[in-house]
């Protein structure tokens, strides 16, 4: 896959952390990490059906709640322009490796 595929596409939701899991957050300051579908499956898929989602935890989310223990740095505003570093490795599954940033997911 050589071009990205926006968070938008990918149906992407800010998120937080809860007891349960995790719910929706409406603002970036309230998020603590982002939830969207596999680029690399989407991709292959040719949508969404059939496509695993991957969730991505800031540092602001309890070090205990899975998966992790990996953290990601995300800086921007809102979906649109969310980057996250270091780069996103799957150690299972599809193994995607790729990044996001300014907004879209990359292989």
């Amino acid at each position: 896959m050589s071009n990205p595929i926006t968070l938008r596409e990918l149906e992407a939701r800010l998120v937080a952390s809860t007891d349960e899991g995790f719910r929706d957050v409406d603002t970036f300051d309230d998020a603590q990490g982002v939830f969207f579908l596999c680029p690399k499956c989407y991709a292959a898929n040719g949508g969404s059906v059939g496509t695993h989602a991957v969730i991505c935890w800031s540092p602001k989310a309890p070090a205990t709640i899975p998966p992790g223990p990996a953290r990601w740095t995300m800086t921007g505003t809102g979906l649109d322009d969310l980057s996250l570093s270091p780069s996103v490795q799957l150690t299972s599954g599809c193994m995607w490796h790729g990044f996001v940033t300014d907004g879209k997911a990359t292989l």
